[in-house]
C-alpha cells in the first residue's frame, strides 16, 4: 500500500506529534500535508511542534473550514494537566472509525504502561497515549520513527511498513477490512 492510496479514502484525519518536533520530524510531517484530499477535515491540537505546523499547513485563514482546532485554552476540557489528556482523547473520538491518526512521537518509544486502550494513557506522552487510544478505539495509526527504529510490540496490533512509516491496525479493526 502507498500513501497515496491510504489517504484518497480518507474524509477526517488527526494529527498528533511532538511538541518539540525534530527536523527529520518535521520534514516527514510535511510530506504528508500534500496528500490530504481536498475537504478532508484536519483534527489537531493547540500545542506547539507537530501541532503548530498542521496548523500552519491548514489553518483557518484559508477559509475553507477544514482544520479542526482542539484548543485547551478553550477551557472545554477543564483546566490544568488532565486538560491535554482529554483534548487529545477528544481528537481521537473526533476520527471516525477506521479513519486515520498520524502520530510523530518524540520519542522511539512508548512509556511504561501505554498500550491499546478505549481509555486514554499517555504515562507523559501525549503522541504515544493517542496513538494508544487511537488503536485500541478502532482507528488506525500511522507512525513515524527515525530509520532503525521498530513500532512497539502490542499486543493485537498489527503493524505494516508504508513508504517510510509504521501503519498500525488493531485486530478488531482487521475484521473490518
Amino acid at each position: 500500500m502507498l500513501l497515496e492510496s491510504l489517504f484518497s479514502e480518507l474524509d477526517t484525519i488527526g494529527f498528533s506529534g511532538s511538541r518539540s518536533l525534530s527536523g527529520a520530524g518535521l520534514a516527514v510531517l510535511a510530506s504528508l500535508f500534500p496528500l490530504v484530499p481536498a475537504g478532508c477535515h484536519v483534527v489537531v491540537g493547540c500545542a506547539a511542534g507537530a501541532d503548530l505546523a498542521v496548523r500552519s499547513a491548514f489553518g483557518s485563514g484559508n477559509g475553507d473550514g477544514r482544520l479542526c482546532l482542539f484548543a485547551v485554552a478553550s477551557g472545554r476540557w477543564g483546566t490544568g494537566r488532565a486538560a491535554f489528556a482529554r483534548r487529545s482523547a477528544a481528537i481521537v473520538e473526533a476520527i471516525p472509525l477506521g479513519g486515520l491518526l498520524v502520530v510523530i512521537p518524540g520519542s522511539v518509544s512508548p512509556p511504561p504502561g501505554v498500550t491499546p486502550s478505549r481509555s486514554f494513557r499517555g504515562g507523559g506522552s501525549g503522541s504515544w497515549g493517542s496513538a494508544a487510544l487511537a488503536l485500541g478505539s478502532g482507528r488506525r495509526v500511522l507512525l513515524w520513527l527515525p530509520v532503525g527504529y521498530a513500532p512497539p510490540a502490542w499486543a493485537g496490533v498489527a503493524w505494516s511498513a508504508v513508504d517510510g512509516w509504521w501503519l498500525g491496525v488493531s485486530s478488531s479493526q482487521l475484521s473490518i477490512f
